[in-house]
């Protein structure tokens, strides 16, 4: 299993998700276009001394990611999914998607999308953090990994 950033918009949260990455050795895509220029010093100050540590790819934009992965096995995460995410076999799929800060991801992508996996929350909330809600939903990826 992968996790996938789609047009992350903080760079402090990639830097975070690189740390996991290295971390947790589970990889990390991004897909652009980003909301800040990867040589910010907060993905640096984020990610301290682990971006060689960690698996990251990037791609130029959604389609190429598509395109690249068409026969992959992907699950979305949003706060509009209908599942939660550990009544999920996370080890059936190989990406995890993720959406930028925001907005979340865009409502073409998550249209019909038979995993569609949501992180619970307080019914006033809005959404969790981008970098806390990988670190949740991929720590659950290890559990199940590891039972």
């Amino acid at each position: 299993m992968e996790i996938v950033l789609y047009q992350p918009e903080i760079a402090g949260n990639v830097g975070a998700c690189i740390r996991l990455s290295a971390n947790t050795g589970v990889p990390l895509n991004i897909i652009k276009p980003l909301g800040f220029s990867f040589q910010e010093n907060k993905i640096r100050r984020a990610g301290l001394d682990y971006h060689d540590l960690a698996t990251v790819s990037s791609y130029e934009n959604w389609d190429e990611f598509i395109q690249k992965n068409q026969n992959k096995s992907i699950a979305y995460l949003s706060a509009k999914g209908n599942k939660n995410y550990w009544d999920c076999n996370l080890l059936s799929f190989d990406y995890l998607v993720f959406g930028p800060e925001s907005v979340g991801l865009p409502q073409d992508i998550i249209l019909d999308q038979k995993y569609l996996l949501t992180i619970p929350m307080d019914d006033n909330s809005r959404s969790i953090n981008l970098a806390n809600s990988v670190a949740i939903v991929g720590y659950e990826y290890l559990r199940q990994k590891n039972v």
